[in-house]
């Protein structure tokens, strides 16, 4: 298990899950989630995974979440040009979209706490596998937690 693997997210429900020396947890919107792993990547983070998963439109998903692997030092960074490129690529991609769409970006706290809990446990399902495969979730806690989630408990 790699312990320089860290989630960016605004999505609440990960604090329950994963280790907050693993968490970088933003009290904010999506877009702020992703202006956060923006900044962290222009430092010279690796972005592992996409920042548009799942396809929604930031009118849609008030949650967003980046896995990025941090690097201590720059010598210990072996991210190759082509693909430190693409992470940069990727995330300013999305704060670009998200930037464009202002005041029509879905924020939490403008959703019931029934609706909101549902896009938590949409964004949650979205980055299960890669959390998992990332050794930030281990399986044997997720299950309750996805079965309560999902049934509409906390």
């Amino acid at each position: 298990m790699r312990k320089d693997v860290v989630l960016v997210t605004n999505n609440p429900c990960f604090q329950q899950l994963i280790d907050s020396s693993r968490l970088m947890f933003i009290n904010g919107t999506s877009l702020d989630a992703l202006s956060v792993a923006r900044d962290a990547i222009h430092l010279g983070s690796e972005l592992l995974t996409h920042p548009l998963y799942g396809n929604l439109r930031p009118d849609q998903q008030p949650f967003r979440s980046a896995l990025i692997r941090n690097f201590d030092q720059q010598k210990e960074r072996n991210l190759g040009a082509v693909a430190y490129l693409e992470s940069i690529s990727a995330i300013e991609e999305a704060v670009l979209l998200y930037s464009s769409y202002g005041s029509r970006i879905l924020t939490p706290e403008r959703l019931h706490d029934t609706v909101r809990d549902e896009y938590a446990f949409l964004d949650f399902e979205l980055m299960r596998e890669s959390l998992t495969s990332h050794g930030l979730l281990q399986v044997r806690n997720v299950s309750n937690f996805a079965m309560n989630l999902a049934e509409g408990g906390e």
